[in-house]
């Protein structure tokens, strides 16, 4: 993700560039390449592109592609003309995007049609992948481990699997299974954080699913065991009552045995519910403390992550070479302990694409993977700046975005009104 320290090079899929394309299910429908997304035109292309990924390497019979278009099994007369277009015009998407047949090859094969890549350029793929390594090392006892590789897992997610077509009503047993799969690393994940040591990091999210799926016990087993260590033991005892109440008015049943215990437990305040000595909080070997510049910055990214908010930081003076080193460092760091995705903004000349490089940031950051995005030298882009920073943190909303700008004076020297128009800015002088 990084090359040369002074100046940080735009992030792309892993490994999408040596195979010249990366399919993506996890969140809405893309083809990514080197050059950059693919269009894809209309529902056709879509529902028949999803099918083929879902069962990549394998042939799709005409007859279910049929049914995804038609699903009421009553096609017009032009229907199989109409998949034949389908099929041609995305065989001309990839054509016209780069992708060698030999990476990726849709072809028709007896009485169907199969797309055939290497199963590591579909997300999807990959999720599983990094979430079974990271299952087998959470049973290992690794959970240091555990938790950078389910994360990375987690991080492939951009909202729901083929969102655009779900929402359509569109729906496919894979899909269902993607999401289970998805919900169990995302445990997973809360299981190693908080054997960790950091409960704090995975409270929200398991708020976020313990509403969803109140009736889950392992997901409320995980979010009070994770209250009760961030002393917020009332919290824990009213989720208890909460699941408590959610059983006997669904089900007429009662929590599990485990569950009532570690009630009784927290109640009690057992001294075994209390975490062992916790690693540094921002996970990996413990960082020298040399920088309390570096240091800032590391807090302020703790910050998004916990809040799942955007932060901005403006790095700001005359020594513009430590300002390079420093982000530089900030970047060798993260890319070691794989906390977070890494932006090199592009503003353009006098910062005409500042907006436009931040937002592509935006869309690119998750509750399980912040996004850092850096732009530098913005002195050159003058008064667009604190309207534009402004805007994106106002649309990033309660995502984790931390915006680290670089600039040769001070940020009220050449921005006028920049502390009215950024909310949440931290401004350091190197």
């Amino acid at each position: 993700m990084l090359g040369d320290p002074a100046r940080l090079p735009r992030p792309r899929p892993s490994v999408m560039t040596e195979r010249g394309v990366f399919f993506r299910l996890l969140g809405p429908l893309e083809i990514a390449t080197a050059k950059g997304r693919l269009p894809l035109k209309g529902m056709n292309q879509r529902l028949v592109l999803a099918l083929l990924l879902l069962n990549v390497n394998r042939v799709v019979p005409t007859t279910d592609l049929m049914d995804v278009l038609w699903p009421d099994g009553h096609p017009p007369a032009t229907g199989r003309k109409s998949l034949q277009n389908a099929i041609s015009a995305l065989r001309g998407v990839l054509a016209r995007g780069g992708v060698p047949e030999h990476v990726a090859a849709l072809t028709s094969e007896g009485s169907g049609y199969v797309l055939k890549t290497a199963p590591e350029n579909l997300d999807l793929t990959r999720f599983r992948l990094l979430a079974d390594k990271g299952r087998d090392a959470l049973a290992a006892g690794d959970t240091e481990e555990a938790a950078r590789l389910l994360r990375r897992a987690l991080g492939l997610w951009r909202g729901r699997a083929l969102a655009e077509l779900a929402d359509s009503g569109f729906d496919w047993p894979q899909t269902a299974a993607a999401e289970g799969a998805r919900l169990h690393a995302l445990e997973e994940y809360c299981e190693a954080e908080l054997a960790n040591g950091r409960p704090h990091e995975v409270i929200q999210r398991l708020e976020g699913v313990a509403a969803a799926g109140p009736s889950r016990e392992r997901t409320q087993r995980l979010l009070m065991t994770a209250l009760y260590r961030s002393s917020r033991r009332d919290d824990a005892l009213r989720a208890y009552e909460r699941l408590h109440r959610q059983l006997r008015d669904d089900f007429g049943a009662a929590p599990s045995r485990e569950l009532q215990d570690l009630h009784g437990a927290i109640v009690r305040q057992d001294p075994l519910l209390a975490p062992e000595d916790a690693p540094d909080p921002r996970g990996g070997a413990p960082r020298p403390s040399a920088d309390p510049e570096l240091d800032v910055l590391h807090a302020l990214l703790d910050l998004v992550r916990r809040q799942n908010r955007p932060y901005v930081v403006a790095l700001t003076g005359d020594a513009e070479e430590r300002q390079a080193a420093l982000v530089a460092r900030l970047m060798t760091e993260l890319q070691r302990d794989d906390r977070a995705a890494v932006w090199h903004v592009q503003p353009g000349p006098d910062g005409a694409d500042l907006a436009h490089d931040l937002r592509a940031a935006l869309r690119r950051a998750t509750p399980e993977r912040p996004m850092v995005a850096v732009a530098e030298h913005l002195h050159r882009a003058g008064h667009l700046v604190p309207e534009c920073v402004g805007d994106i943190v106002t649309e990033a909303g309660r995502t984790p975005l931390l915006i680290v700008l670089t600039a040769r004076t001070g940020s009220q020297g050449f921005w006028p009104g920049w502390d009215r128009a950024v909310p949440r800015f931290t401004t350091i002088t190197v």
